[in-house]
């Protein structure tokens, strides 16, 4: 009876720990192989397994090495992360930093390294008995019919079952939200002791060229709009001088003088 009861609870584990993959990667941005991104940090829910009478998963997220300064390691950085969740009010069960190494389609290799923790669970903590009892109760009072759960023929089983699916999704993304507080967290004091993460400290910019002295700019045409001068008239031209006054022509000038008439001995003198 213990294997099969395992073997149902581990099935429905399995499925609202889908189900709640699907509602981070709809609610932020979904990565390969069921993967989510959160703030620029790679998160991943492992599948559970039954291990010594515990539910056991585990949740990793990517550490940021790509954009942390030279002098921060990242072992110091996963230090700093499980130092912040293990006063978290449910503890990881064990941690660890796990490198995996990742081939491309081009055949190249990625090197990336994981804050990896592993959470355990008792049946008492997924659900109790009063919590059946009072399920029940709701149903029956309000007249709600149970949800159908294939292969459990009793109210009660159908309703473990459903508190077990309800619990995992609870517990599961409080994980995850721990996990992702802790990586802001440990961001900020990098940020605080001068270690800024490059996404969040940009590089210091040049300093600028000294500005040469303005100059005094000439007062604008259309400041004080000046009466427009009138046009200069061109000095007039000397007069020229004088003409000297004109001699009327002489009555010779006018007319040739006319001939004087020769005298009676000089035409005699011709003849």
């Amino acid at each position: 009876m213990g294997a099969l009861k395992d073997h149902l609870f581990l099935l429905h584990i399995n499925k609202s720990l889908e189900q709640l993959r699907a509602e981070f990667r709809a609610k932020h941005s979904p990565k390969k192989e069921n993967r989510f991104s959160i703030k620029g940090i790679t998160y991943e829910i492992g599948p559970c397994k039954s291990e010594d009478g515990e539910f056991v998963f585990e949740i990793s997220s990517k550490i940021p090495q790509d954009i942390l300064p030279k002098k921060t390691t990242i072992e110091k950085y996963f230090r700093e992360v499980v130092k912040i969740m293990t006063k978290c009010e449910k503890k990881p069960a064990e941690w660890k930093m796990e490198n995996i190494i990742q081939s491309t389609a081009e055949v190249e290799y990625k090197e990336r390294d994981y804050v990896k923790l592993e959470y355990r669970y008792t049946e008492d903590e997924l659900y109790t008995m009063p919590d059946v009892e009072k399920r029940l109760k709701h149903h029956y009072t309000k007249k709600i019919p149970i949800p159908d759960v294939p292969g459990i023929a009793t109210p009660g089983g159908k309703i473990v079952l459903i508190l077990v699916e309800e619990s995992i999704a609870k517990l599961a993304r409080q994980n995850v939200m721990d996990l992702c507080s802790s990586n802001e967290q440990v961001k900020a004091v990098l940020v605080a002791k001068g270690e800024a993460v490059i996404a969040v400290k940009p590089a210091a910019p040049k300093p600028a060229k000294k500005a040469a002295k303005p100059t005094p700019k000439k007062p604008a045409k259309t400041a004080v709009k000046k009466a427009p001068a009138k046009p200069v008239k061109k000095a007039a031209k000397a007069a020229p001088k004088a003409a000297k006054p004109v001699k009327k022509p002489v009555a010779k000038k006018a007319a040739k003088a006319a001939p004087k008439k020769k005298t009676k001995t000089a035409a005699k003198r011709k003849k």
